[in-house]
């Protein structure tokens, strides 16, 4: 089994890295280095890493001679920002962020999608029992370009309401978002698993999940830095690949009890909330098993970041990916 090593990382948070002795990665792979690919999340370990570290627990990364230097900054932007400045090799964000950067011009790219039904769910206080009750009450809903907002968004529209009918903390993560809700700053905030559990564990109320409210473009992409790509074909290739056992591992009913070890080790919550958190994810089908990048959801994404002027051209969806290591379905 790989060991986790954590160490701090200049100007960001705490970064895992995936390293492994002869004896879980074989001894061909014990002669020489392993690759390292450094990975970007925004906040805090969350159920959206779970591939990645049970990739890095079991040894799939190792195997193919390939170390992740898992990192955290404190949002999805600024994990772009460090992508298209080459401080990342990859990141893991809202999948609107990317398209935005491409928009502008950035050196990055969508590798593929991580999910695509949103994970967030709008936790209150009790006694809070619509969301008509939340109208003029303070949120913690995250950034003006964060996802959370969109979603919000969708259960706020279907419910005859719009952002402005609230007042709203910007907090730049679930972890951050969480704090807030649970020091009494706010009165709701739109949480992702397992903090999501968490919150009700303590006596908050599940008021609505984004799930239901379908918005048409995926949830979350692993972005890539294009010069990168374009020097690390093999190692990028080789990712995806470790991507797909990681979560067909996942699926295996029988590695149920290990995979939930994984991730309530490494996101610090109980056994309990990270068990519901992964019972949540398989019903709502969570995890894209499809490594190709959706082109109905990237043109849902692109049309409407272009109705909220967020980006100013005719994006093309072929302009989105490095076709040498990502590919398209429809």
């Amino acid at each position: 089994m790989a060991k986790l090593l954590r160490r701090v990382a200049a100007g960001l948070h705490v970064a895992i890295i995936a390293t492994a002795a002869a004896a879980s990665c074989g001894a061909p792979h014990a002669a020489r280095a392993a690759e390292t690919i450094t990975l970007g999340a925004p906040g805090a370990p969350t159920g959206t890493l779970w591939p990645l570290l049970i990739g890095i627990d079991q040894g799939f990364f190792a195997a193919e001679n390939l170390a992740i230097d898992l990192v955290f900054a404190r949002s999805s932007a600024s994990v772009i920002q460090q992508v298209a400045a080459g401080s990342l090799d990859l990141g893991e964000t809202g999948v609107l962020d990317p398209v935005r950067a491409i928009d502008q011009g950035a050196d990055v790219a969508i590798f593929c999608i991580q999910a695509t039904p949103s994970p967030y769910g709008l936790v209150v206080k009790p006694g809070i029992t619509s969301v008509h009750d939340l109208k003029g009450k303070l949120l913690a809903v995250g950034i003006a370009t964060d996802i959370a907002r969109d979603y919000l968004d969708a259960i706020f529209i279907a419910n005859g309401m719009s952002d402005g009918d609230i007042e709203s903390l910007p907090s730049t993560s679930t972890s951050a978002r969480l704090a807030a809700l649970e020091s009494g700053a706010v009165v709701g905030a739109m949480l992702t698993a397992p903090a999501l559990f968490r919150a009700q564990s303590d006596g908050f109320v599940l008021l609505a999940l984004a799930s239901d409210y379908p918005t048409g473009f995926p949830f979350e992409a692993i972005s890539i830095n294009r010069g990168w790509a374009a020097s690390h074909r093999d190692a990028a290739k080789k990712f995806l690949a470790v991507h797909a056992k990681s979560l067909a591992w996942l699926d295996d009913a029988k590695n149920r009890d290990a995979a939930i070890a994984i991730m309530a080790k490494a996101s610090k919550e109980s056994v309990g909330d990270v068990t519901r958190s992964l019972d949540f994810y398989r019903r709502i089908a969570f995890f894209d098993r499809d490594t190709a990048v959706s082109k109905s959801g990237m043109r849902a994404a692109i049309a409407l970041l272009q109705r909220r002027g967020d980006i100013k051209d005719q994006l093309a969806v072929e302009k989105l990916i490095v076709p040498e290591v990502s590919s398209f379905r429809e």
